[in-house]
């Protein structure tokens, strides 16, 4: 019995490297080294407190609900006591494994340790001591209260199972689920394990040490060691069957991990009831427990977002469930001292005292841990992985992984380099990277080198283009002084000129009343100075003429007195620089463009371009609409000075004509002199009457004179601010020039 104790041992501690293979496997590598060393550290833990505390707990004899021998502290009397003593220690690992792979990859070391501690050493011992207290060889303990109730649960489906998947499904409510494992919009996101091959290994070592683990306790060579370990095997393929087959029908292809999980759920129900069970219930329960958890994996994953790295959860805690609850209905006739309903009813309240108690000490203990920042890893280090955070370890490309992580971020530059070692895996990856970053910060040396180039080259661009700037502000504010002297004298020209033509327009009156004397005189004459008579009718009607020319002229002068008003109110916008302006507005266009050009070229670098282009390029907008407004006033100006020109001409063959009829009259007096010496007295005082006339004209002709002087004044004055645009232009075009030239040199 010793020699099968001693192999059922080692068969159950391979188990442990089966939970390893399995828990590494199924998550991701960055994780899977702290995955692989909570498995190891947990069996280390558990053989201990187990063994130096928990089993004076579990087989204390007196108390049916609780008890403590010291007998059995570190008990190394009686061999058989010692393997029975050692497996259940091995038991109690175990439970805590199931812990481990649960709440993978988000979990302190320390803090796992520390939750481990009172599973071991508490809560299986005392659930043990409810349930197998009597099973101690040579010994006469009293059975625990569920064991004397009737209470069956042959090498722990719920003692060992349903305690671990229960205390996962604690902690795993409290620290919740793996960063980005469920959408926004509650979607799941898969994780694909790093190596289902090594899971799938590890659930078949599992396979074989089941088989000592629920035949440990029996007989060799007798019927109930033989059903258990057939049994178990039977169970555990019905579950891999159904699970495969449930799960091809829910996600539409055969998963890893349903297989896998699969196996062991009909391994973990059959464990209740092995010895005692019929091969063909055996099987059944492996098929509906491996259906089964396909569904509440999934209920526990989609509905209730509960984030089970391995399913520990819907393997353990509900395979547990269904073996504890399926012990009535399969034991084979004879076997039993209960009926079904009443050994039913035992079961479930033994599911409910073990599962409840379990979750709430777990609960509280976590709960206390991750109040305190005691159980989660930070966001980073869950986002790295464990593997270096807690061991400083890292495994395949994650060395690579951070590394671009870092470059990235900003955190590391183009000069850094992948350590590693030539028969490292990724060794290759990292060698290529390497070259790849060297040629990429080659490349971004010389653009940088270019790129400061370009700055130097463009603030001297800058800078000549300002001091050309500077120098046409000074020019071109000299040439608008001068343009506002010659708007000034053109604008006293056309205040005299207005004066002088309403002056002008007196003596005309003047004249046309000093003619219509002359007639008057005229028509008291004889009859017979009908030569007389005849020669002043030329002269009146002559001088009617000149009346007419003269009011022509004083309308005339009217009107370039308003427009002179005009010219006065536009000289202050003259706009002869619109080609300047234009000209101007252009170039700034052309040097925003090239700004923009600048900009990209440089990058980040040349954010400072991008501000001057923008502020060059609005510039450029105000200039044109400037341009445009001046040469609206310009185009009003040119017209206006246009009219008064041809207004000022018309005077001026009007004054030809009055000329003309001055000296008509003057031939018609002479004539008229010679004519009758009887009419003398007559002709002196029409003479007197015409030289009246002729003073009155003279004085016209006089005002009119100066009038023509001021005209040729104000021509000067529009040649002067002609000559000044044709200045501007001329400015402008060598301006334009130099800024060219300027260009083409850089």
């Amino acid at each position: 019995m010793q020699i099968w104790l001693a192999v059922a041992i080692v068969l159950v501690t391979g188990m442990q490297i089966g939970f390893l293979f399995l828990e590494a496997g199924l998550v991701r590598s960055k994780n899977s080294i702290n995955v692989a060393l909570k498995n190891i550290a947990d069996l280390a833990l558990a053989l201990l407190a187990y063994s130096f505390f928990g089993a004076a707990i579990m087989f204390a004899s007196g108390g049916s609900l609780i008890g403590f021998d010291l007998t059995y502290v570190g008990y190394d009397d009686q061999s058989e006591v010692i393997m029975f003593l050692m497996l259940q220690a091995l038991f109690c690992g175990t439970a805590a494994t199931i812990v481990s792979g649960a709440v993978a990859e988000r979990t302190q070391f320390t803090s796992y340790l520390i939750l481990t501690l009172p599973l071991t050493a508490l809560i299986y011992p005392i659930i043990g001591h409810w349930t197998w207290a009597s099973l101690l060889p040579g010994g006469e303990n009293r059975p625990g209260w569920l064991e004397a109730i009737g209470f069956i649960d042959h090498a722990g489906s719920s003692i060992v199972h349903m305690t671990g998947g229960v205390a996962a499904l604690a902690v795993l409510m409290v620290i919740g689920p793996r960063m980005k494992r469920f959408d926004p919009d509650g979607g799941v996101r898969p994780v694909q394990g790093h190596n289902p091959v090594l899971a799938g290994a590890g659930a078949l070592m599992l396979l074989v040490g089941w088989l000592g683990f629920n035949s440990g306790g029996l007989t060799p060579g007798s019927d109930e060691f033989a059903r258990a370990i057939a049994n178990t095997l039977l169970a555990g393929a019905g579950g891999c069957l159904a699970a495969c087959i449930a799960g091809h029908l829910n996600e539409g292809y055969f998963r890893v991990d349903r297989l896998i999980n699969g196996l062991l759920v009909g391994l973990v129900a059959i464990t209740a009831s092995a010895p005692v069970a019929s091969a063909i219930s055996a099987s059944l329960l492996g098929l509906v427990a491996g259906a089964a958890s396909v569904h509440v994996a999934n209920y526990l994953e989609r509905n209730l977002k509960i984030d089970d790295a391995v399913y520990a959860v819907a393997v353990h805690g509900f395979g547990g469930v269904i073996g504890t609850l399926a012990v009535p209905l399969v034991l084979r006739p004879g076997i039993g001292t209960l009926g079904i309903f009443e050994q039913f009813a035992v079961q479930a309240l033994g599911v409910v005292v073990i599962g409840g108690f379990t979750f709430a000490s777990m609960y509280a203990m976590a709960y206390l841990m991750h109040q305190r920042g005691k159980l989660r890893v930070s966001r980073e280090v869950e986002e790295h992985g464990l593997n270096f955070a807690e061991h400083g370890a890292t495994l395949g490309s994650l060395a690579l992984a951070r590394m671009l992580e870092d470059i990235n971020r900003g955190q590391a530059d183009l000069s850094s380099r992948f350590e590693f070692e030539p028969m490292e895996e990724g060794s290759e990856i990292a060698e290529a990277l390497n070259t790849f970053l060297a040629s990429v910060e080659s490349a971004e040396r010389a653009a940088d080198a270019e790129l400061k180039k370009l700055i130097v080259e463009e603030r001297d661009r800058a800078d000549r283009t300002e001091h050309l700037m500077r120098q046409f502000q000074a020019d071109f504010a000299a040439m608008v002084a001068e343009l506002k002297a010659h708007s000034n004298a053109l604008a006293q020209g056309s205040i005299t000129l207005s004066e002088q033509s309403q002056t002008s327009g007196g003596l005309v009156e003047q004249v046309r009343d000093q003619a219509g004397q002359t007639v008057r005189i005229a028509e008291q004459m004889s009859e017979g100075a009908r030569q007389l008579a005849t020669a002043l009718e030329a002269v009146g009607a002559k001088v009617a003429q000149a009346n007419r020319a003269s009011e022509r002229a004083g309308e005339a002068s009217r009107k370039g007195a308003e427009i002179a008003s005009t010219l006065e109110s536009s000289t202050g916008a003259i706009g002869k620089l619109v080609a300047m302006i234009q000209n101007i507005s252009d170039q700034t266009k052309l040097l925003s463009l090239n700004a923009k050009i600048e900009a990209v070229r440089a990058g980040d670098a040349g954010k400072g371009f991008t501000a001057v282009s923008a502020e060059v390029n609005q510039l450029a907008q105000q200039t044109e609409a400037a341009s445009d407004e001046i040469g609206r006033i310009v185009e009003s100006l040119q017209t206006l000075i246009g009219s008064s020109i041809a207004q000022f001409r018309a005077i001026d063959k009007d004054i030809d004509f009055v000329r003309c009829v001055a000296a008509d009259a003057q031939d018609s007096a002479q004539a008229q002199r010679q004519t009758s010496s009887e009419l003398a007295r007559l002709i002196g005082a029409a003479k007197e009457q015409a030289l009246g006339n002729g003073v009155a004209v003279s004085k016209v002709t006089d005002n009119f004179k100066r009038s023509l002087e001021t005209i040729g004044a104000i021509d000067g004055s529009a040649q002067g601010l002609e000559g000044l645009a044709m200045r501007i232009d001329g400015e402008v075009q060598a301006l334009t020039a130099r800024i060219t030239e300027t260009s083409g040199r850089e």
